[in-house]
């Protein structure tokens, strides 16, 4: 449910019954995962060591016999190869290895990195402090958000180059990204659909803490979302614009 009082907007939700789709989604990313991996990824290795095979055995052949079939096999491998690696890549997004392997701050430099390669935008990440105290679903959590971060400054911001700051202060977690790219009106910030910000918010209203935007035309965009890092029960949070209000 949303009340709408102002600049300033309310929303009060059942924090269980959403904390339990976000847990189901994740769930099903994992399972998706782990079927590709399995299933998809394997079987298109093995393809591509049949044509392996295949690209040795027809040397045996006369040349004269089997040109067309040299020719092909080249193009058949470089397809199934770009086929992994399409795969590969759907895996890493759908559940990064570095989140469960490395932590919280090692996943999201890999995500700034992986970022920057994709977009060719220059992007510098900092992280300090220990986060350690996040559980599994909350980590989930501002992972995502970040990657909606990074997503909608490539959509949307038209920068050159982002900054990525992460840090512990007491007891919860900073995570700002600042870009340098057109920014956007104050007025347009708050509105609950812009730029495809609700998805940001509802994170971070979920996980009991803040998320502040500011931006002005032509000076670019700071995105800051601010988590606890112990689980807290609420009712209902307040989104503030780059205001305060």
């Amino acid at each position: 449910m949303t009340r709408q009082n102002g600049n300033r907007r309310t929303v009060t939700w059942s924090t269980e019954a959403v904390q339990a789709r976000e847990q189901a989604r994740e769930a099903e990313r994992r399972r998706l995962a782990r079927e590709l991996h399995d299933e998809l990824g394997h079987a298109l290795f093995g393809l591509k060591m049949h044509i392996a095979w295949l690209q040795h055995r027809v040397l045996t052949l006369p040349s004269a016999e089997s040109a067309d079939i040299r020719e092909r096999l080249p193009a058949m491998l470089d397809l199934v190869e770009r086929s992994v690696r399409t795969v590969n890549e759907i895996v890493t997004d759908l559940r990064p290895p570095a989140l469960d392997q490395l932590g919280l701050i090692a996943a999201l430099e890999w995500q700034a990195e992986s970022f920057a390669r994709r977009s060719g935008l220059r992007c510098r990440f900092l992280g300090t402090g220990d986060v350690d105290e996040l559980d599994a679903g909350r980590a989930t959590a501002v992972f995502r958000m970040f990657q909606e971060m990074l997503t909608n400054v490539e959509r949307h911001a038209r920068a050159s180059r982002v900054n990525v700051v992460v840090r512990r202060l007491n007891d919860r977690l900073s995570l700002r990204v600042r870009d340098n790219g057109r920014g956007v009106h104050p007025g347009k910030v708050a509105a609950p659909d812009s730029f495809g910000l609700l998805g940001m918010r509802e994170r971070a209203l979920l996980l009991g803490g803040d998320l502040t935007i500011r931006s002005a035309p032509r000076r670019g965009t700071t995105v800051v979302a601010t988590i606890p890092l112990a689980n807290r029960r609420f009712k209902s949070r307040a989104v503030k614009d780059g205001n305060g209000r």
